[in-house]
């Protein structure tokens, strides 16, 4: 069985959701990724859960996340209210989990120890809301400059601490695993994937920025298909996340689209 295709709501955040839909249906993929952050859309301008679920469902499509909850690894109160919420509307949405971001700040000050207790806080704090509402936590190590998890070992290390038994998975980034760097993969304890291309070739991966990332094309520094093909036996979505306002505003976009998803499909195919 082979990973679905799904688009993240950052392929075209401009557009209304039927339109939003209409485009990963033109595009062929299985799936859509949902956030919670981008103004006026669904979600964050009150349109009902169940109203959202039926529009996706009747286009034939299927939820992949909700993305995300930010900060996780910085629990409080506040923290612990907005997962609760942010639970119940995955649950109530029909999708899998939710997306779990760290704590990005260069002035954090974190130690090593400091850092790698926190996350262990944090999953220990979101296990028992994940599991009332039985979803998934797909923890996603960021690789930008003042990231507080940027590598898949921490995540993995904290993972193994609260427990297999504990509802938490890998979101494995390409771009974030090529921009940090990152030299350890864990292919078992992947459960979403996140692609993007970068064609500009003038900033070292390090200073490399979300604007940056486009559709997976045939020119891509990041090597995604290289990248999905150390995932032999994965079978769950991988979604496509380009932030690159050129891409957003496209005219083009359905044609590009399709023929990025053809790409990834071939090679996934091909893997």
């Amino acid at each position: 069985m082979r990973p679905r295709l799904a688009i993240n709501r950052t392929v075209a955040p401009g557009l209304p959701l039927p339109e939003f839909l209409a485009l990963a249906s033109g595009a062929g993929v299985e799936g859509v990724e949902i956030r919670d952050d981008v103004p006026g859309c669904e979600l964050a301008d009150g349109t009902p859960v169940a109203e959202i679920r039926a529009r996706i469902e009747d286009a034939g499509l299927a939820v992949a996340s909700i993305n995300a909850l930010q900060r996780f690894n910085d629990w409080t109160g506040e923290r612990e209210d907005e997962a609760a919420a942010l639970a119940a509307r995955a649950r109530d949405l029909g999708a899998p989990g939710i997306v779990l971001c760290p704590v990005i700040d260069e002035t954090a000050g974190w130690t090593e120890a400091e850092a790698a207790d926190r996350l262990v806080a944090g999953l220990r704090g979101l296990a028992p809301i994940l599991g009332d509402a039985g979803v998934i936590g797909y923890v996603e190590p960021l690789g930008m400059k003042g990231s507080t998890m940027n590598r898949q070992a921490q995540a993995v290390a904290a993972m193994r601490e609260i427990g297999d038994a504990a509802p938490f998975q890998l979101c494995y980034d390409t771009f974030q695993f090529f921009r940090r760097g990152d030299d350890r993969l864990y292919p078992e304890h992947v459960g979403l994937v996140h692609v993007s291309g970068i064609t500009r070739n003038d900033l070292a991966p390090g200073d490399l920025t979300e604007p940056d990332r486009g559709l997976v094309g045939e020119v891509d520094r990041v090597g995604n298909l290289a990248q999905l093909a150390a995932l032999p036996d994965y079978a769950g979505f991988v979604s496509i996340e380009p932030f690159d306002p050129a891409v957003q505003s496209d005219p083009d976009l359905a044609a590009r689209l399709a023929e990025s998803c053809a790409l990834l499909r071939a090679g996934l195919d091909r893997g």
